[in-house]
């Protein structure tokens, strides 16, 4: 069984898809109910990429637009625990060692209070995500405690499984917007090029080079040209990945 969903996860061409598959997978395993948040390129700066956060669950609509309503979630007990933290936690046993929560009090007066948090630290490099995973709306605690004794391991095999899919997948980049000329001024200077040298090599003056990379920077909304080499590449906008080959040497 574990198996089966691990493969349609691996194999889910979406991100849509993989939510299916993962509500599918927990609630076979005993919870009803599940949250899944994380941000990846943590590495990068803001100024250069926003990377938007994955955001999704199947919790009730109305509990998520209360919930969307909190301000200074970031700083919320469980969202704290789960950046400083390995392993999983009871909700109840979370506010207990560290204090009340209020998305988890939230949570609670929805039914769900009692719910395990996953945390996904340091499971897929320079990211940070958590699974919160709940069953049916009024489960007590000793209701959780044996959901998670008979399918703890594997709500956790799924969860990682899950988050590394979705690291690997082209999520909600910045679109291109760069021009052709552009990302082949930007491409010969991340070669370390100068002006001069890009002006001989493409066959236009200085003057022109300078002009493409001023309106390459402000395309992608930065101040020089070394961040709009690296938000080119981050972006996938200035070098192609090469054609794979499986053959010994490289060769077809």
């Amino acid at each position: 069984m574990l198996s089966g969903f691990i493969e349609q996860l691996l194999d889910a061409p979406t991100i849509p898809d993989i939510r299916a598959v993962f509500l599918r997978a927990v609630g076979h395993l005993g919870f009803d109910h599940f949250f899944y948040a994380a941000r990846f390129m943590l590495t990068v700066p803001k100024v250069l990429l926003r990377d938007n956060p994955v955001v999704f669950s199947n919790l009730p609509t109305e509990l998520i637009e209360q919930a969307q309503k909190l301000r200074d979630l970031d700083q919320d007990t469980w969202v704290e625990w789960v950046r400083n933290n390995d392993g999983d936690i009871a909700a109840q046993d979370l506010q207990d060692l560290f204090g009340p929560s209020r998305s988890l009090a939230l949570a609670a007066s929805h039914g769900l209070g009692h719910a395990r948090i996953i945390s996904l630290r340091d499971k897929v490099l320079h990211s940070v995500g958590a699974v919160v995973v709940a069953p049916h709306p009024g489960a007590d605690a000793d209701h959780l405690r044996d959901c998670w004794t008979r399918s703890g391991r594997e709500v956790r095999v799924l969860a990682w499984v899950m988050h590394m899919r979705i690291a690997t997948m082209q999520r909600n980049l910045p679109k291109v917007t760069l021009t052709p000329r552009q990302r082949e001024v930007l491409g010969w200077r991340s070669a370390g090029k100068t002006v001069g040298e890009i002006a001989v090599i493409l066959g236009i003056t200085a003057a022109t080079v300078e002009k493409h990379m001023r309106l390459a920077r402000e395309a992608l909304g930065v101040e020089t040209t070394p961040q709009a080499v690296l938000k080119a590449h981050v972006t996938h906008q200035l070098f192609q990945p090469a054609e794979a080959s499986l053959t010994l040497g490289g060769k077809r």
